[in-house]
């Protein structure tokens, strides 16, 4: 239990886990419930009853009202009201009981939750985004108008003892700044979580642009613009590689015995077994149908030598399709670059090795026009 809940905080840290606005709302509204019913024990204790019964009578407005409000999601209107209690018992409290009584501190935890819960609601409606500041500008005017007024007027109901006065500074500072921090801490963590999905969101569409939805192999646009970048490589610093084509033997045999769904699952499997035979300098692509490119970047010795490893792994892998084991195999041309090739000739020698291969018995690899 201990382990769960120390994940659970290091994903809230992170920003992986979710809050909903709606859990945002209730234990806001739970935590403020909690603090009337602590300060009303205070006024019990200094035998101030009437405050007492006003903070009992919010704490069950919070509890009774607001919680039934959220299932109806009423947010906007929970977080003004919320508002508005936050301001008019702040100043009422400093009325009774002096300035020093630590209700004050209660007004900046009216700015911050302003501009968070504001915040919260901005992305359902982005016309509220100049709110926070005009009901910043009235608390702070509420503040000052209560600093003021404090400043001529005999609090009406002041706690005559100085242990029960200083406590009730102590839990109202210390809960005012401590609600501030809270509200910090989710503007945090709402940065945090909204990076996180954006970071899921562009790998997404990086993987959808690039690569082959079926296959997860890079897609043929990805593919030209990696070749692009190694014959430019090529042209500046000599720098060879060595281009593998290949090709699934008898692949239309496949879908036409067992369908198209049983020839997904060659593609993916043969895709799947090349990707555990390559490095990861290398690039992988679905050219075409069951046509399969490999760029690597070794001299065309050390890339025949991977081809032939290729072709031996999907020669002894199966695909089992409704109880029958389907046999693979495939075949390879292998061309190496060289200074002043096009791309073009480049792919066009080791389609023509390929070619060859499959002319000449198929589930080979081709080099100089040479079955391996």
């Amino acid at each position: 239990m201990t382990g769960n809940l120390g994940h659970y905080i290091r994903e809230l840290i992170r920003g992986n886990s979710f809050f909903t606005p709606k859990l945002i709302y209730k234990y806001t509204i739970i935590a403020l419930g909690i603090m009337h019913i602590v300060n009303g024990v205070l006024f019990m204790c200094s035998a101030s009853f009437l405050l007492m019964i006003i903070h009992a009578a919010a704490a069950a407005v919070f509890f009774t009202t607001f919680i039934p409000m959220i299932e109806k999601h009423e947010l906007i209107n929970i977080y003004l009201l919320m508002l508005l209690e936050i301001v008019v018992m702040s100043f009422l409290n400093n009325l009774a009981l002096g300035w020093n009584s630590g209700f004050s501190t209660y007004f900046f935890t009216a700015v911050a939750s302003t501009f968070y819960f504001s915040y919260l609601n901005s992305s359902r409606d982005s016309s509220r985004h100049a709110l926070p500041f005009g009901l910043s500008l009235l608390i702070i005017l509420c503040y000052l108008f209560n600093y003021f007024l404090m400043s001529h007027v005999t609090p009406l109901m002041p706690v005559e003892s100085p242990f029960l006065s200083t406590l009730t500074f102590l839990v109202n500072t210390v809960a005012g700044f401590g609600v501030v921090i809270v509200f910090f801490y989710l503007f945090i963590w709402e940065i945090m979580h909204k990076n996180r999905i954006l970071t899921e969101q562009n790998a997404l569409l990086d993987e959808m642009a690039n690569k082959d939805p079926l296959t997860k192999l890079l897609n043929r646009r990805s593919m030209n613009s990696i070749l692009n970048e190694h014959m430019e490589q090529l042209k500046k610093t000599g720098k060879r590689f060595t281009l593998i084509l290949g090709d699934i033997d008898d692949f239309k045999k496949v879908n036409d015995t067992f369908g198209h769904d049983a020839g997904d699952m060659v593609l993916v499997k043969v895709s799947d077994t090349i990707n555990m035979n390559v490095s990861t300098n290398d690039a992988v692509c679905r050219w075409g149908g069951e046509e399969i490119l490999i760029l690597v970047q070794e001299p065309v010795e050390m890339a025949c030598l991977k081809a032939e490893r290729i072709r031996r792994s999907i020669e002894s892998a199966t695909v089992s399709f409704e109880g029958i084991d389907i046999s693979i195999t495939m075949t390879f041309g292998v061309a190496e670059s060289l200074p002043g090739y096009k791309i073009e000739h480049l792919i066009q020698q080791a389609d023509d090795k390929l070619y060859f291969g499959k002319k000449h018995g198929k589930n080979q690899v081709v080099t100089d026009l040479r079955p391996l």
